[in-house]
């Protein structure tokens, strides 16, 4: 009986835990996790445009990106956070194809900024852009932080950089501009304006945007005195 104790029994075996056989469950690797980020950012985006803001639950994303919706909340604990997060997703796209554009701009400070206008007037045109333009407009008034959001990382940045750009291109001149972020403003208001007006109507060809946006920054130059 002794014995029996020592070298253990049978009966002691099966009740001692297999170590060997516990598996712990860690985070996903981080392929897998951006994977699953990319799927519901995805699915969200599409949700938002096609249902609008108000009429996508969370519940839906889940579903639609095949995650469970504690996977959701784990990542996005409400829906302003969940938009925000598509909003940040899909400028830094934009962006990057607006770089993609710039690769070769022009040395000369007026052909460079008209360059910087016609890259702007083309985002315009795309797609999601419009899309999210007009979601963002729907839902402002009810939701100012979505609005802001949009504003501070899509049109904002845009407006800095082209500061930047002028103050850049008029270093050299005898006499600076006194308000650079108000002249980028009015060529962003010149070109934004007359997109939205004129597509309310008709369909705008990509050679008549880029001679618009070309034309508005000549009607800018020639205006210097006033900066």
């Amino acid at each position: 009986m002794k014995e029996s104790k020592k070298r253990g029994s049978p009966v002691d075996a099966k009740l001692k835990p297999q170590a060997t056989r516990v598996r712990r469950m860690g985070r996903p690797p981080t392929k897998k996790a951006g994977e699953i980020e990319e799927a519901i950012l995805s699915a969200a985006k599409e949700l938002f445009l096609s249902l609008g803001y108000e009429a996508t639950s969370m519940e839906a994303v889940a579903q639609a990106a095949g995650v469970s919706k504690r996977t959701l909340y784990i990542r996005h604990s409400t829906k302003e956070a969940l938009i925000k997060s598509v909003v940040e997703d899909r400028v830094r796209t934009w962006s990057n194809e607006a770089s993609a554009r710039n690769s070769e701009v022009p040395e000369t400070f007026p052909e460079s900024l008209k360059r910087h206008a016609q890259t702007f007037v083309h985002m315009l045109a795309n797609p999601e852009v419009r899309q999210f333009d007009r979601l963002i407009l729907t839902t402002a008034h009810r939701f100012p932080e979505i609005a802001e959001t949009f504003y501070n990382l899509g049109y904002n940045y845009e407006l800095g950089f082209l500061t930047n750009e002028i103050i850049r291109g008029t270093q050299d001149d005898a006499v600076p501009p006194k308000e650079p972020r108000r002249v980028a403003l009015q060529l962003l208001s010149m070109i934004q304006g007359w997109r939205r007006t004129e597509e309310t109507v008709r369909e705008i060809s990509t050679e008549e945007a880029a001679e618009f946006a070309s034309q508005a920054v000549d009607v800018l130059l020639r205006g210097r005195d006033s900066w």
